[in-house]
C-alpha cells in the first residue's frame, strides 16, 4: 500500500459537470485536480470521477458467518488456475465449495465463451472488483497487453496458494549490464480509483549512449493496474548536488548534506549507526516498544540533534527508506482478508464513496506516515508529514520544514516499526530545481511496439493501460546526450484493483466493512509483531515471474 510526493492526479467530476481546473505548485505542471487528503499511509487523494463507474446498489449487511453463502452484490471477475477467466457482471454467491450466478467463461484468448452458473472455488485463484461501461459512454478507454496467462502456471503455487502475495503497485526497473535493477513501486497506495494518485521517484537509471533511458514496469503482484500516466522529469545540476522528490511535490537539489549529531528512539537506543549511510544497515523499531503499542500509544519516534544549524531559517531532510510490512498486513488483512468476499462489495462501491473515502484520508493522515517536529520555544512544534512510499522498493525522498531553534532539535513519529530507514541526512543549502518535463517517446514488449498503449500512458486522462499478473512493458524516453550532470524522476499515475485470494473466500468471517481508527492500526500491529519475520521471507520471495 505509497506517497511520499504527495502529487495530486487530474480529474474532472463526471456526474456534476464541473468544470476542470488547474493546480500549479513548485513550478510543475499540475493537471486538473479535485483534492482530498486521503490514501491509507499516503498524501493527497485526488477524486477523479470522470473515469470512475458509479455503480448505485444495496449491499447486503445480513449477519453471515464465513461458511454460509455471501451475495456479492458487485460485478466481479473470476481468475482461473487453468488461466481462463469468469465473469459475473450481476454479482455472485460465494459459498463454501462452489461460486454460483449467471455468468461467463473465457479462454485464455479471453473472446471464447461459454455461459455458466457455477464455478468450484478450489478451481479459483482469486476474484476481482470488476469495473465496466454501465451506461454505454465511452468514459474509460482501456488498452491491454497481450492475452492473458495461464495462472497456474505463471504465477506458480506459491504465490497462489498464500494470500500475501508480493505486492502492491507496479514495480519499475532499469537494466544495468543485463541485471535488472529495482528503481521504485508506483503508487503503491492507490487501491481504487478515487485513490488514483501520482508518485515521483528518483531513478538511478542513466541514458544510454543515444540519450534514451528504458524502464521496465511489471505487474508482479496478484491485482490488476490501471496505468494512466507515465514521465519524466529531467533536474540539470552541479555535481555535488542531490536530486530528489520532496513531500510536497516539488523536486529539490541539496549540498552538503550532513548526518544528525545524534539518533535516539523510544527505546533510548541509539541509531545514528544504522541511518549515516547507505549501507543496507538500517532502522526498524526495538521489539520492546512494538510488542507495548496500545491505542492510547502506539508509535516510535526517532529523535534528531542537528547541532549548530548558523542563521538558517529552514532545512531540508532527506531520507532513503521503504515501509515494513505493517500497513500490507492492514490492507491484506483487516481491511480485505478478514472480509472474504465482503471485500469485494468494499472495494467496488464503499470507496466510490466520497463521504468513506474522505474518512479513511482523513484517518490516515493523522495516525500513517511520518510525523515532523521541531522544536521552538522549548517546545515541538508539528511542521510536515512525509507519506508511506510502499514496502518493496526504498524510496528517496526529502522534506522541507522551518529550521528548529538554536538547540537543533528534530523529533520523527510514526506508528511503530512502520519504517525501514537506510540513509538520513540534512542539509541547510537547498534550492527548488524547474525540472524539464519529458513525454513518454515509445511502448513495447518483446512482440514489438504498442502504439495505442502509448497513447494512453502519454496524457493524464480517462485512457489507461490495463496490466494483469505476470504482464511487462517497456517504457522508452528521449532525454538526448549530455555532459552536464543530471537526474531523472519518473512520475507515474494510476490505480490498482487487489484479487480477492481464495484463501480469503473461505477464512473471512466479518460480516461488516472495515472501520478506520486506532483499534484497527493496533490490531494491525500486534499481528505484524507475531509474524514480521516469516511473512517478510514469504513477501519478497512470492514475486509473480514475467518470464
Amino acid at each position: 500500500m505509497r506517497e511520499d510526493t504527495e502529487h495530486a492526479r487530474p480529474g474532472r467530476w463526471s456526474e456534476r459537470g464541473e468544470d476542470r481546473r488547474e493546480r500549479k505548485s513548485g513550478g510543475l505542471r499540475r493537471s486538473p485536480a479535485l483534492i482530498i487528503g486521503i490514501r491509507a499511509g499516503a498524501a493527497l487523494l485526488v477524486v477523479m470521477t470522470a473515469s470512475c463507474i458509479f455503480l448505485k446498489r444495496t449491499i447486503e449487511t445480513d449477519n453471515l458467518t464465513a461458511w454460509n453463502p455471501q451475495r456479492v452484490e458487485s460485478p466481479v471477475r473470476v481468475h482461473l488456475v487453468d488461466g481462463s477467466t469468469a465473469l459475473f457482471k450481476e454479482g455472485a454467491v460465494v459459498e463454501r465449495e462452489r461460486v454460483s450466478g449467471r455468468g461467463w467463461r473465457y479462454g485464455l484468448n479471453l473472446r471464447d465463451s461459454v455461459q455458466i452458473d457455477a464455478l468450484a472455488v478450489d478451481s479459483i485463484v482469486a476474484m476481482e472488483a470488476y469495473r465496466h461501461q454501465i451506461d454505454g459512454s465511452a468514459s474509460l478507454v482501456y488498452s491491454v497487453i497481450g492475452t492473458a496467462v495461464a495462472i497456474g502456471s505463471v504465477i506458480g503455487l506459491a504465490c497462489a496458494a498464500d494470500p500475501k502475495c508480493f505486492g502492491s503497485c507496479p514495480t519499475v526497473y532499469s537494466d544495468s549490464s543485463g541485471t535488472a535493477v529495482l528503481e521504485a513501486e508506483g503508487f503503491s497506495y492507490s487501491i481504487a480509483p478515487l485513490f488514483e494518485s501520482r508518485d515521483i521517484d528518483r531513478l538511478r537509471a542513466t541514458p544510454d549512449e543515444s540519450g534514451i533511458v528504458r524502464l521496465e514496469i511489471r505487474n508482479e503482484a496478484l491485482e490488476t493496474h490501471y496505468i494512466n500516466h507515465l514521465e519524466l522529469f529531467e533536474a540539470v545540476h552541479a555535481e555535488d548536488e542531490r536530486v530528489l522528490p520532496a513531500s510536497d511535490g516539488r523536486i529539490i537539489a541539496a549540498r552538503a548534506l550532513r548526518s544528525p549529531l545524534a539518533a535516539i528512539d523510544r527505546a533510548g537506543r541509539s541509531v545514528r549507526a544504522q541511518i549515516e549511510a547507505h549501507d543496507g544497515a538500517y532502522f526498524q523499531t526495538a521489539p520492546a516498544v512494538l510488542a507495548a503499542a496500545t491505542a492510547e500509544d502506539l508509535d516510535d519516534v526517532i529523535d534528531l540533534d542537528l547541532g549548530d544549524l548558523g542563521s538558517a531559517d529552514s532545512i531540508v531532510l532527506v531520507f532513503r527508506m521503504r515501509n515494513s510490512l505493517l500497513a500490507t498486513i492492514l490492507f491484506y488483512d483487516l481491511m480485505l482478508g478478514d472480509r472474504g468476499a465482503r471485500a469485494l462489495d468494499w472495494l467496488a462501491f464503499d470507496l466510490e464513496r466520497l463521504s468513506t473515502a474522505v474518512e479513511l484520508g482523513e484517518w490516515s493522515r493523522a495516525h500513517l506516515g511520518m510525523q515532523v517536529s521541531v522544536t521552538k520555544d522549548g517546545a515541538f512544534e508539528h511542521v510536515g508529514r512525509v507519506g508511506d512510499s510502499g514496502p518493496v522498493a526504498w524510496k528517496d525522498v526529502t522534506i522541507v520544514i522551518p529550521a528548529p531553534d538554536p538547540k537543533g532539535r528534530v523529533r520523527l513519529t510514526f506508528p511503530a516499526d512502520g519504517w525501514r530507514i537506510d540513509w538520513l541526512a540534512f542539509s541547510t543549502d537547498w534550492r527548488e530545481v524547474e525540472p524539464r518535463i519529458l513525454p513518454l517517446t515509445r511502448v513495447a514488449t518483446s512482440t514489438g511496439e504498442l502504439k495505442e498503449a502509448h497513447e494512453n500512458l502519454s496524457r493524464a486522462d480517462t485512457r489507461y493501460l490495463m496490466t494483469s499478473p505476470g504482464q511487462w512493458f517497456s517504457a522508452e524516453f528521449d532525454v538526448g546526450v549530455s555532459s552536464q550532470a543530471r537526474t531523472v524522476l519518473l512520475a507515474s499515475q494510476g490505480y490498482y484493483i487487489e484479487w480477492i485470494r481464495r484463501e480469503w473466500l473461505l477464512t473471512g468471517r466479518e460480516t461488516t466493512a472495515f472501520q478506520p481508527g486506532r483499534a484497527s492500526l493496533v490490531d494491525a500491529i500486534q499481528r505484524w509483531a507475531t509474524v514480521q519475520d516469516s511473512l517478510e521471507k514469504r513477501f519478497y520471495a512470492t514475486r509473480v515471474p514475467v518470464r
